[in-house]
């Protein structure tokens, strides 16, 4: 069964202080480059800017 919310840890040197764990371990960004591969033309700025305007669009139902 999975957990939900925020795994907390106690440290008792400095009182009732409450901190968050770290859930991850450090990664380096050469651990996790593969998954940024991307094989295709590259997208203009313009491309993008109209990606996130039809994304827009289909979220508010406004087809015009």
């Amino acid at each position: 069964m999975k957990k939900v919310g925020v795994k907390t840890e106690g440290i008792p040197e400095v009182g009732d202080l409450v901190k968050s764990s770290k859930f991850f371990s450090v990664t380096k960004l050469d651990d996790v480059a593969g998954c940024l591969k991307y094989q295709g033309k590259p997208k203009t700025l313009e491309d993008m800017d109209n990606a996130i305007r039809q994304g827009i669009k289909e979220l508010w139902h406004d087809g015009g």
